[in-house]
């Protein structure tokens, strides 16, 4: 988990930079989404970290398509690299193909076992199936580990037992 938030605060911090770069050419009168696309086409991604950082912040803006994309290729550096399998695993539930994101999900903790964020989609990714059994499997894992995802999964089990 550390690592992974390491990762979270290092796009945000590039995303800071990008931003500040593409908005200090003056007001042209372009929008805010076109100067940071401009911007994140200016400085191409080169590493896996650059591939994850743009990825994850096309995650966070919904654009799964995209997000899958950089996450490919970020996996392409560096093969053993679970967030970016747990977040191509994330990318690809939300575009609809529950079935592969659980292949991701499983490279991800068989990369790192005790990688809670990967738990917890992974339960989300069950409830999405319709599996409650296998949800709250991986709810006790966390909750076991004291992870604070298993209160996240535990809210999206709440959500999906209340459904109705």
């Amino acid at each position: 988990m550390r690592k992974s938030t390491i990762f979270i605060i290092l796009g945000l911090f590039s995303a800071g930079l990008v931003f500040a770069s593409g908005s200090s050419g003056g007001s042209s009168g372009s929008s805010g989404a076109g100067s940071s696309g401009a911007s994140m086409s200016a400085a191409a991604p080169k590493t896996a970290l650059d591939w994850y950082n743009r990825g994850y912040d096309a995650a966070q803006a919904q654009r799964y398509q995209e997000g899958v994309t950089d996450f490919n290729k970020a996996i392409a550096l560096k093969a053993d690299y679970a967030e970016a399998y747990n977040m191509l695993g994330f990318c690809t539930r939300k575009l609809g193909n529950v079935p592969q994101a659980m292949t991701y999900y499983d490279t991800a903790l068989r990369l790192k076992p005790n990688f809670p964020e990967a738990r917890e989609y992974y339960g989300e990714a069950y409830l999405q199936q319709g599996n409650l059994a296998k949800a709250v499997q991986q709810y006790v894992i966390l909750y076991k580990a004291g992870s604070k995802n298993a209160a996240e999964l535990l809210d999206s089990i709440a959500l999906y037992v209340n459904k109705d």
